[in-house]
């Protein structure tokens, strides 16, 4: 999930710099929605008795698709027992001195053939760097901040061809220091680009998930 939590930082602290004095302080909700899809040829590769030994079930009902499903190789497990669970460092993002770090803990759940849900346990955000009053103020929102996400590809396989989709809801709630004024409207404007954003990046996350499913299948498998 790390493309569309990044945006979500990088739209507040872009933002955040150029917030008019005067305006009284506020709560940040940022809402993104999306749904995205793909399709794909089946790609056969069948063992002595005739089973699909690369079908897209067996990738995304796999380990082999965590790295995907998570969106960065920044990841530490953390329970294997039951779901796994991660904890994934996202992209730092500069602002003012600062360099704010989100790191989440998600859950990958594979309970349903054909379905497998990627969401947020837990939350926080790193601080690294000193950017004077403002600059503080916003990292002890940002450390306070909450989020909630989840993320679900379903597929279908037919003889000759697949399809992939994927749904994604994210929030994410911030409530501000009166140093740092919310000025009217920024919630619904900025719920509108990030859902324009989560809409553009879950169907590149979409296609980066077929590509990675025709490099695992199409790598042979050592014996």
């Amino acid at each position: 999930m790390k493309l569309y939590i990044h945006s979500f930082t990088t739209l507040l602290v872009a933002t955040a710099a150029s917030i008019p004095s005067g305006v009284f302080a506020g709560t940040i909700r940022f809402v993104g929605i999306a749904n995205a899809s793909v399709r794909g040829d089946v790609i056969l590769s069948n063992d002595d008795e005739g089973n699909d030994k690369k079908s897209l079930s067996k990738f995304l009902s796999s380990d082999a698709s965590n790295r995907i499903l998570l969106g960065t190789d920044d990841t530490k497990l953390i329970s294997s027992a039951g779901d796994a669970i991660y904890e994934c460092y996202q992209g730092g993002v500069a602002w003012f001195g600062l360099t704010l770090i989100p790191i989440f803990v998600n859950r990958i759940e594979r309970g349903t053939e054909g379905k497998v849900t990627t969401s947020i346990e837990e939350a926080r955000t790193e601080i690294e760097g000193g950017g004077g009053l403002g600059g503080n103020a916003l990292a002890s929102a940002m450390k306070r901040s909450e989020f909630e996400g989840r993320t679900i590809v379903t597929w279908k396989e037919g003889e000759s061809s697949y399809h992939i989709e994927g749904d994604l809801v994210l929030n994410l709630t911030i409530k501000l220091p009166r140093i740092l004024p919310l000025p009217p409207g920024f919630n619904a404007i900025g719920s509108k680009i990030v859902e324009r954003t989560c809409r553009e990046r879950l169907k590149q996350n979409m296609i980066d998930t077929k590509n990675a499913y025709i490099e695992w299948a199409e790598t042979p498998t050592t014996k």
